[in-house]
């Protein structure tokens, strides 16, 4: 008896072999009903040709899928994030799939990492929600590389256009312009916005829609009350110690985040100025702690019941072959008592 010391063949081979791409060939044995029969004929030839064998994660795929999806957060412990993944897993569920919760901690190189190998774990689709900005050659070559083997990618965030992936996302620019049209209508002026980090690529659409409704209102100097904080309550607070110590003290302050408004209301607090009262305070984000602060939190945003039930859905279509719809899940104002006239 003779043993072959050759290398099996690999998914790239049959593609080579058979003249269509390695996303094809995974398509073939995925979803045979979106390939051309003429295309998966040559595939199989080509799997005949070479003995080609699938691994054990895509054997379970000829009858299916893995029925798994990766949710891939850039911080599991902000309450957005941990609202989100609730509301994916439920959806997804019910729909016969389970999901992998992924925490990034911020971090590209894990995201990098996260990217290369779900797919070759037999995991079926990937959301990615994260503000921070991920927009880098290696996570643009990660994502089209998913795609390739099959792996549906989905963005719950502005950027990293053209990979191919899906994008389902929040239209913050409205978000912050309804937060500060609703401080601004009770007659408030000067009205602060404490914006993300210039590392987050959702602060440019908070910055718009806070200068848009300013502009609209007549406050032309609307850009001397932008105070850039990062995404945590510390660094809140000490922005708005900073701002309240200068020559104008805000009416209003539109804070990007729950975590940043707790922080605002921190230092609110130790200044004697707790609201409700002289400043008003809203948060670009709706989450469940909004409602047990104390005072209750008024939040503009979506309803992350109905945005991870979309996120969800949107990718298991695509994972099906379904053709996409289209999903609402508009940001609107919760009004509750920070931000009581």
């Amino acid at each position: 008896m003779t043993v072959s010391s050759a290398a099996p063949a690999t998914m790239l081979d049959v593609a080579r072999a058979a003249g269509v791409s390695r996303a094809t060939v995974s398509r073939v044995f995925t979803a045979p009903s979106t390939v051309a029969e003429e295309t998966r004929t040559k595939v199989m030839d080509a799997v005949a040709q070479l003995n080609y064998v699938l691994n054990s994660a895509a054997r379970s795929l000829r009858s299916g899928r893995s029925n798994t999806i990766a949710l891939l957060v850039g911080d599991i412990a902000q309450p957005f994030h941990s609202q989100l993944a609730k509301a994916v897993a439920h959806a997804a569920e019910g729909r016969g799939y389970s999901v992998l919760l992924c925490d990034l901690d911020h971090s590209i190189t894990r995201l990098e990492r996260l990217l290369e190998s779900l797919p070759l774990q037999g995991v079926d689709g990937v959301i990615l929600a994260t503000g921070d900005d991920i927009d880098t050659a290696a996570v643009r070559a990660a994502i089209e590389e998913a795609e390739d083997r099959g792996t549906k990618v989905l963005l719950g965030t502005p950027q990293l256009a053209g990979t191919g992936a899906l994008v389902l996302t929040t239209d913050y620019e409205s978000v912050a312009y309804q937060a500060t049209k609703h401080l601004l209508d009770q007659g408030r002026w000067p009205v602060a916005l404490l914006g993300g980090s210039e590392s987050s690529v959702l602060s440019p659409f908070l910055t718009l829609g806070f200068l848009r409704a300013c502009i609209e209102a007549g406050h032309e100097d609307a850009e001397d009350f932008i105070v850039r904080t990062e995404y945590s309550t510390d660094a809140a607070r000490g922005a708005t110690q900073r701002l309240l110590s200068g020559p104008d003290n805000p009416e209003g302050i539109v804070a990007s985040s729950v975590s940043v408004a707790l922080g605002a209301m921190s230092a609110l607090a130790d200044a004697g100025l707790a609201t409700p009262g002289r400043i008003g305070l809203v948060a670009c984000e709706e989450v469940q702690l909004a409602e047990q602060l104390r005072p209750r939190l008024t939040t503009v945003g979506t309803k992350l019941n109905l945005q991870g039930a979309a996120m969800a859905d949107a990718l298991i279509d695509a994972i099906q072959g379904l053709p996409p719809k289209e999903r609402d899940f508009a940001p609107g104002l919760t009004l509750r008592e920070s931000s009581a006239g």
